[in-house]
């Protein structure tokens, strides 16, 4: 019996494994939770869906069945509040697994999802609610989460509020869901209909809202294949808030579409003992999270706990530095698969078993996209020629997994979509087999002597020294060179701030590097700040400007 995503993905491949043609193939009306849950249910209501734990000790199994029928709850007790196909529906659930459901059930009905972390302020949530006009919110009450949404929420007019375990101002969620009926007819959507709204920062404004379509959800059938390695029996973890777009390409579309289950690990701060002991205990087959959650793991020691049944460990999120892919492999026996992906954009670049790995790569550019690599003067690069990475609309056809733009922001999207090329602002290279190397954001960039220096080079060489936890560089002001080197460093334990340190980490790095990536200054610094998806804060060390 054929897999059920070739019912949509359709591959040919070459004598050496190689993917050579490929193409999507549905129809207008697509829906992933009728067409490919509910298919799955029918089929095997039984299997395992999902794992779901918290750091609490509460633990529960949910089966194909269980996604179909509870979806089916949901999407009717949306409904019998008024929500209709368009509507904008809110959610701040950390990782409970209610929020997989809730998601299905948006989908059913044709809602446009807009997942937030439950860590946002009141202000956010209110630019978010104002700025999608949301018709309804979801939340928990973890961190005080439901008294910053329901001020939001008060401000904004959304009425329709929804709570795990209710409260004061919402509906229990799981309560009234469990009153409604679990059958539910086919509710016409198209697969062109928005069905995903992530709002993403840039260097300059508030956070932009971006789009996705209901073909989206067949774009990452790719990254679970090919960077994951899942297939029928997996079971796989990922870290990551469902407030995060990483969660739709780690935790969710594709794991389900290949037959396989999730570990869900619900947490408030991450506990790497208690991980590494669920992830033996589980016999988990992968896992994926970002460089900050293997460094904490590897720091406790992977190697004290039978990883064993994990054959495939992927990273992403942000720069994977060598040091800690050495110590992962030293300590598991098994290379680190990295990614590169975007909001805008899903996954454009993996590692893996399949495409294989190279070194200071973030991966083979995947056949989904056409990718190239754009110079200064328009044209496109050769191989190991510096430019912007950006991906080619072939035909005049924005490929499946793009976003279809920013949330009524018109001017932002042209921005990004020149012609028939899409924008990624990233610098990078690529070599003569498709894989890419990073450099560095466009804006982050370190202009001194006329050179452009990406700050990740800086990093990723000052970071070999063993003094070094973690470091950060930057382009600062320079009445000669335009801007220069500075390097915060976050020192490891055992080695303590001082002149002479300093000139040793200056000389370890400038002494091996050519002269205008020379590091001109730098300062010591407690652990640095990162976001709520765990990527560093680059410019948390702007100065601010003086006021006169």
């Amino acid at each position: 019996m054929e897999p059920l995503y070739t019912r949509y993905i359709q591959e040919t491949f070459g004598p050496d494994g190689q993917v050579t043609d490929w193409h999507y193939q549905y129809e207008d009306n697509f829906n992933y939770a009728y067409d490919i849950i509910d298919t799955m249910a029918a089929a095997e209501p039984w299997r395992l869906a999902m794992l779901w734990r918290n750091d609490r000790g509460a633990e529960l199994k949910l089966t194909l069945e269980d996604l179909s029928v509870m979806s089916n709850r949901m999407a009717n007790l949306f409904r019998s509040h008024g929500l209709k196909r368009g509507d904008v529906i809110l959610t701040a659930l950390r990782s409970h697994w209610s929020w997989w459901i809730v998601a299905l059930a948006a989908h059913k009905l044709g809602l446009i999802l807009a997942p937030c972390s439950y860590l946002l302020s009141e202000q956010d949530f209110l630019y978010r609610m104002t700025k999608a006009k949301a018709k309804c919110v979801v939340t928990c009450r973890e961190n005080g989460a439901d008294r910053r949404v329901l001020a939001a929420a008060e401000q904004a007019g959304v009425s329709v509020r929804f709570a795990l375990g209710g409260g004061s101002g919402y509906l229990d969620l799981l309560g009234n869901m469990d009153k409604q009926p679990g059958v539910l007819g086919r509710i016409p959507t198209s697969a062109k209909d928005p069905i995903l709204l992530y709002f993403t920062s840039g260097t300059t404004g508030q956070p932009k809202g971006v789009l996705h379509d209901g073909a989206y959800t067949l774009s990452n059938y790719w990254g679970a294949k090919y960077m994951q390695d899942i297939h029928p029996g997996s079971l796989h973890f990922a870290t990551g808030d469902t407030g995060w777009e990483v969660v739709c390409g780690t935790k969710f579309y594709g794991q389900w579409m290949l037959g396989g289950a999730l570990l869900v690990y619900d947490y408030d701060r991450f506990p790497p003992e208690k991980v590494l002991e669920t992830l033996q205990e589980t016999k988990v087959t992968g896992m994926m999270a970002q460089p900050t959650v293997y460094r904490m793991l590897t720091k406790v020691g992977m190697d004290k706990y039978d990883l064993s049944s994990i054959t495939n460990y992927a990273v992403g999120g942000e720069k994977l530095l060598p040091d800690l892919a050495k110590v992962v492999q030293e300590q598991t026996g098994q290379p680190l698969y990295e990614g590169y992906a975007q909001s805008e954009t899903n996954l454009i670049a993996a590692a893996s078993k399949a495409f294989g790995r190279r070194e200071g790569s973030m991966g083979k550019i995947l056949p989904k996209y056409h990718v190239e690599i754009l110079k200064e003067d328009g044209s496109f690069a050769a191989p190991g020629e510096v430019g912007e990475i950006v991906i080619v609309a072939d035909g005049g056809q924005r490929p499946n997994g793009m976003m279809t733009g920013y949330l009524n922001d018109e001017e932002a999207t042209r921005r990004l979509w020149d012609g028939d090329i899409f924008h990624t602002c990233d610098l990078g290279s690529r070599d003569a087999d498709g894989f890419l190397f990073y450099q560095g954001r466009t804006d982050a960039i370190i202009k001194t002597k006329g050179y452009r220096v990406s700050p990740v080079e800086i990093e990723d060489a000052l970071s070999r020294h063993p003094a070094v936890a973690e470091c950060l560089a930057v382009g600062e002001p320079d009445p000669d060179l335009g801007q220069k080197v500075k390097a915060y460093v976050h020192l490891n334990q055992g080695y303590a701030p001082g002149d002479a340190l300093r000139d040793e980490l200056m000389a370890f790095h400038n002494d091996a590097c050519a002269g205008f990536k020379k590091i001109r200054e730098l300062e010591f610094v407690g652990p640095l700040r990162r976001n709520p998806n765990g990527k560093v804060i680059r410019g948390q060390f702007a100065k601010t400007p003086t006021k006169i």
